[in-house]
């Protein structure tokens, strides 16, 4: 009996719910402004090195799902803009990343997102050199570096109803 109840129960549930997929990459609409317009361009294969990348939007967007293309970004930190110069709340940080495609789910409603990398996974070396040492003797050595960030793509995604999918509105009981 509990079952049956149940049953009915859920089935009239889904008439309250209409299936959504996500919408358009906001980060390429016209009007987007970028400071790194190659982690917004649409294309994979261009890349910016920027440790700080801030995409507004041309106006506020409810934002489900954010995805990060990169080949290196080990720790960083999304925000979210909150409307007042210099007010951003910290949306995800996350440290020891090693996934080339992050997916952050999320719930804001902004019209700016910032991203800050902190570290990368891997270094750079930098022309050899010659040192002296207390004794004055010489010595070859290399310098290393952090790598700079390596990001292909930002996107930004919200939730749209999927038209002509909507379940009807009979009574549940």
């Amino acid at each position: 009996m509990k079952l049956v109840i149940l049953t009915i129960f859920l089935s009239g549930c889904s008439a309250l719910f209409v299936p959504q997929e996500l919408s358009e990459n906001y980060a390429t609409m016209p009007g987007v402004e970028c400071d790194a317009y190659e982690a917004v361009d649409g294309d994979l294969n261009t890349i910016s090195d920027s440790t700080r990348i801030v995409i507004s939007l041309p106006e506020k967007k409810s934002i489900r799902k954010i995805v990060i293309h990169n080949l290196n970004i080990s720790n960083f930190i999304i925000y979210e803009y909150l409307g007042n110069e210099g007010q951003w709340r910290v949306i995800k940080s996350a440290k020891g990343n090693t996934q080339p495609r992050i997916e952050i789910n999320t719930q804001v409603t902004t019209d700016k997102i910032r991203l800050f990398v902190s570290d990368t996974s891997g270094v750079s070396f930098v022309r050899p050199g010659i040192e002296r040492d207390k004794d004055g003797f010489t010595h070859r050595v290399d310098a290393q570096v952090d790598a700079r960030p390596q990001i292909q793509e930002i996107e930004l995604y919200g939730l749209i109803d999927m038209p002509g999918k909507a379940k009807s509105k009979e009574p549940i009981f």
